[in-house]
């Protein structure tokens, strides 16, 4: 599986770290000479956070979305391919290319940050910045991987095909790059993570909330454990990141309903004093005008009833959707949505009125942290934490009353498997039956309505082996098994042409 890829004439232009070849040789290495000061490596971390996250990949994947049928008309190439799981080769807004592009673009500033750092012979003043460089390397790679790799499970990871880990500014238009394997690839992401984590600080930022500030370094941790097999990690980082009240600072949606226009709510969503954004990313992206506007493939009233924001759960006092003042969610019945992905859009050009669509992405929250930690609780067994964690998420939503593991088991032994207990076959671990599975569901539910829109149900479908059957209109439904080889999205034309091993199919 470690098989090199040579790669021929420019695949530093396919892995996305400049725009030519020539343009790179002449301008990257004087760049990176005239690093020489605190000051200048901590501006060029500004570059290293994707510019693009896969809201749009991932979320049209899900079952979140459903074929409403031919009364409506067909959304772009990209959202149909992907809800049909088919491979994507064209270079268009968020496709795979544009990720890996921006990913590895990412990744380039933060060796470059490193490298400096290195070079000016690593002064204490500069060691935050080389948390956050370390934490930003991992991160771009931590999405690569869950996109273009299979799900990580320890005993498998070394047979999967892994992505490009890199850790040095490139220099040459001639160099090997090698895949690795998914093992290789997890390892040097927690050596980064580890190596990090004493470095960083808040006090490094004047606004804390767009850089790995300690809260969502730690979030990251935490995640990141979770998805490594590190339940007892991920509960420990998750702690760090929550603090000691952390129901104090989840998001309360009770005077939403005020608001009567999408851009409203999104405005209220990012507010940098909300204490449950821990950090946001801004991506370039038609997320914003898409999320919103696809009726033919869209989350249906049916899927938000029996699935989302508006299905029955162990919570008491009435269903999520209306306690967390979800009520004035806009658009029609074959698209209800959310208004938190709103776009916002940069005029560049004022003559023209031209400029460039953004969607502000939460890439970590108080919120899902919390759920996070359940998680990692419920896997460790203690099921009486997962609960507590789970009920002040349904408290700070509006439940009138807590939850016990017993309230939570019993609801999710009983739920529908078509809907919000769907089997799971998760090969990262070993699930025992009843309380351990069932308290698995509610959390599973509680990420699945908490991230609506935000693309990362895809990645619990991945993880715990879900069955999904997307419905196609007077054609057969498309059916993606436990562990399809389409979990893996299939790297970018120009990376597979420059050398780079395709994903099987």
């Amino acid at each position: 599986m470690k098989t090199k890829n040579t790669i021929i004439s420019c695949l530093i232009l396919a892995l996305g770290v400049m725009t030519s070849c020539d343009s790179f040789l002449d301008t990257m290495p004087d760049q990176r000479a005239e690093l020489n000061t605190t000051k200048k490596v901590k501006d060029i971390l500004i570059s290293a956070y994707p510019t693009l996250l896969p809201m749009l990949l991932y979320e049209m994947r899900t079952d979140n979305m459903a074929d409403n049928g031919e009364l409506y008309s067909m959304p772009g190439n990209l959202m149909t391919r992907s809800y049909r799981y088919e491979d994507v080769g064209e270079n268009d807004w968020d496709t795979p290319q544009e990720l890996w592009d921006a990913c590895y673009k990412a990744i380039a500033a933060a060796n470059q940050a490193l490298e400096a750092i290195e070079a000016l012979g690593t002064p204490d003043d500069c060691l935050p910045y080389k948390g956050e460089a370390l934490l930003c390397r991992a991160y771009g790679h931590f999405v690569l991987a869950n996109t273009f790799c299979m799900p990580y499970d320890a005993e498998g990871a070394e047979g999967y095909l892994g992505i490009p880990y890199i850790k040095a500014p490139e220099t040459t238009v001639d160099a090997v790059y090698v895949r690795g394997t998914l093992k290789d690839v997890y390892e040097n992401m927690n050596a980064d993570i580890e190596e990090a984590l004493p470095y960083i600080t808040d006090e490094a930022y004047a606004v804390p909330l767009y850089h790995f500030n300690k809260r969502a370094a730690y979030a990251f941790a935490a995640r990141f454990n979770l998805f490594y097999g590190n339940a007892q990690k991920a509960a420990g980082y998750a702690t760090e990141a929550l603090g000691d009240e952390p129901v104090k600072s989840l998001r309360n949606l009770s005077g939403y309903g005020q608001f009567t226009k999408p851009a409203e709510w999104t405005v209220a969503f990012l507010n940098k004093d909300q204490t449950c954004n821990i950090m946001l990313i801004v991506n370039r992206t038609m997320w914003g005008r898409n999320y919103n506007n696809s009726k033919r493939y869209g989350h249906n009233k049916t899927i938000v009833t029996q699935e989302t924001f508006w299905s029955k759960g162990p919570w008491k006092g009435g269903n999520i959707g209306e306690l967390a003042a979800f009520s004035s969610v806009f658009g029609p019945d074959q698209n209800v949505y959310v208004p938190k992905c709103q776009e916002m859009f940069e005029i560049t050009n004022q003559t023209a009125q031209t400029g460039q669509p953004h969607v502000t992405a939460f890439a970590f929250t108080t919120d899902e942290t919390l759920i996070t930690r359940a998680e990692a609780y419920v896997l460790l067994k203690k099921y009486d934490d997962a609960a507590k964690d789970l009920s002040d998420w349904y408290v700070s939503k509006g439940s009138t009353v807590r939850c016990s593991a017993d309230d939570i088991s019993n609801y999710y032994a009983k739920a529908k498997v078509t809907t919000v207990s769907k089997p799971l076959n998760p090969k990262f671990t070993t699930l025992d039956p009843g309380k351990q599975t069932n308290m698995i569901h509610g959390v599973l539910h509680a990420r699945r309505i908490e991230t609506i829109h935000e693309g990362k149900r895809w990645l619990d479908i991945r993880r715990y082996g879900i069955e999904l059957t997307h419905n196609l209109v007077n054609e057969s439904p498309v059916v993606l098994e436990p562990f399809d080889k389409r979990l893996a999205i299939q790297l970018p034309d120009a990376v597979t042409v420059a050398g780079l091993e395709k994903n099987p199919r």
